[in-house]
């Protein structure tokens, strides 16, 4: 065999060599760098373990006792540090847009019961008709009187006189009156107050989202 033949061989077994070691020394290096989280079975402190440990005893900083690290399948199924490492930044942001939710929700909740009643007693409202007022009342009696005969206004007279002029409770014109009014001042304010909570809670809403968001 020729020597230049020989040396062409032995220069490409030893790049496949040095390329082999390069690489597995990567892998192991990558593999070195990872921290898997193991709870201690004792004090459930979380210990930081790597995959080359499998299979090894680490003792536990917080209660001293040793503590066996898996194999390497199991091992993998352990949660990473870097994962782990992020959840305390997410869990912040979920509470701060979940502590915005509730008063939303409550907000929204007293619109929705202030335009319900508002409806109510709109309805209610237009329900009852428009009556004489106390002008119009006495306007009505005086034509009535001035068409009965001279005997019946003696008698009513009398009535009055004996059984008093003082009214027990108001005419039916004025009671469904007061009742209108009641009615459209209670739709008013519910009305306000539904469309008063339902632009705070878009306004909450939109601020959590804001914040949430950045």
């Amino acid at each position: 065999m020729r020597p230049g033949y020989c040396g062409g061989w032995c220069l490409l077994l030893l790049r496949i060599l040095v390329t082999g070691n390069a690489g597995s020394s990567r892998d192991s290096f990558k593999s070195s760098s990872i921290m898997h989280l193991l709870p201690c079975p004792t004090c459930q402190n979380v210990l930081s373990v790597t995959p080359s440990q499998a299979g090894d005893k680490v003792i536990c900083g917080e209660c001293q006792t040793e503590v066996s690290i898996p194999k390497l399948g199991i091992l993998r199924q352990l949660p990473l540090a870097e994962e782990s490492s992020k959840l305390p930044s997410e869990e912040p942001a979920q509470r701060e847009s979940g502590g915005y939710m509730i008063p939303v929700g409550i907000l929204g909740a007293v619109a929705v019961l202030g335009f319900m009643v508002a409806a109510f007693a709109g309805i209610r409202w237009t329900l009852i008709p428009y009556l004489k007022t106390t002008d119009q009342h006495v306007a009505d009696i005086r034509a009535d009187y001035a068409v009965k005969p001279t005997a019946e206004l003696i008698r009513e007279y009398e009535q009055m006189v004996g059984d008093g002029i003082e009214l027990g409770k108001p005419f039916t014109y004025k009671r469904l009156s007061d009742e209108k009014q009641r009615w459209g001042l209670i739709s008013t304010i519910s009305a306000a107050i539904g469309l008063g909570s339902a632009l705070a809670a878009f306004g909450l809403a939109a601020v959590g989202r804001g914040r949430s968001t950045a």
